[in-house]
């Protein structure tokens, strides 16, 4: 039996950059195990696979290589990008249309642009442990303690998947991480974190107001090239610690891999990730 996934980069049109991601549709009839196995063949952060639903316009399930996650924002964003190009959806002659998919982590809404934006609503946040030992995470970072910022504390924060929000002083010190592999993804599997986000609001890109990186080595993503639930959390940390004036703002990642997207975050009702996606191929896998 054969498999079609559909290739994608997410949070940009440059077929040259973003986050890549597969997407399988019709996937009713795949197993987990096989899921898993186009997953793992695939090796991207995630692959999608698109499913109906009682309770929604669509069922997503989401595979890291090595195993099933909850939610995935350029995933999402991939997922939907592909629905609409493929004729799926129906804007019925609208500028937008909501729609909604069943995840792990809840119902959640999805907003559909005919210029091709997609915007997901992410969960409310939680924010759990604030993070005391500050030398130990910039060992882990490979940075000095002061390059980490004392206005605002590190901190898990979720919208969908909790993340370990730590906040830098400088570009050149985000540039500079270089991370322990080993003793973050341990740091993970001891804590309610999955993955560490460090981030500043002094950023390279034009047009974009946060610069942020992700490493998540116990879903086998050393440095993930651009992370949609990383930057809601962001939203809804930078809004309750005052980190940013505005609730809207575009958070830039993977420029520094050749990988880079920008992401549209607004936290001024709700948490809303979004952004542009583009199909750059087509791969036919062999599944028992």
């Amino acid at each position: 039996m054969k498999a079609a996934a559909i290739l994608v980069k997410s949070f940009t049109q440059d077929q040259a950059a973003g986050n890549p991601a597969g997407i399988v549709l019709d996937a009713d009839k795949l197993t987990d195990q096989q899921m898993q196995h186009i997953a793992t063949e695939l090796g991207f952060a995630e692959t999608m696979f698109v499913l109906p639903s009682s309770k929604a316009d669509f069922r997503l399930r989401f595979f890291a290589p090595n195993h099933e996650v909850d939610l995935c924002g350029h995933g999402t964003i991939a997922s939907f990008h592909v629905l609409l190009e493929q004729g799926r959806l129906d804007l019925d002659g609208h500028e937008a249309k909501d729609f909604t998919q069943e995840t792990r982590a809840g119902l959640l809404g999805v907003t559909v642009h005919g210029d091709g934006r997609v915007v997901m609503t992410q969960n409310n946040p939680t924010f759990t442990e604030i993070e005391e030992d500050k030398a130990n995470i910039a060992r882990l970072l490979g940075i000095a303690q002061n390059d980490i910022s004392s206005e605002s504390p590190i901190q898990i924060v979720s919208t969908g998947t909790p993340k370990l929000l730590i906040p830098l002083r400088t570009l050149p010190s985000l540039r500079s991480v270089k991370p322990e592999l080993k003793g973050i993804k341990d740091y993970c599997r001891t804590t309610p974190a999955r993955g560490f986000y460090p981030f500043t609001t002094e950023s390279p890109i034009a047009g974009t107001d946060f610069f942020a990186r992700q490493f998540n080595p116990l879903a086998d993503e050393n440095e993930d090239p651009v992370t949609g639930v990383a930057a809601g959390a962001l939203g809804c940390y930078a809004k309750k610690y005052h980190v940013y004036d505005k609730p809207t703002f575009v958070v830039a990642q993977g420029y520094d891999l050749g990988m880079g997207g920008n992401m549209f975050v607004d936290v001024s009702d709700g948490v809303k990730v979004g952004g542009y996606a583009m199909t750059y191929g087509r791969k036919e896998l062999e599944v028992v």
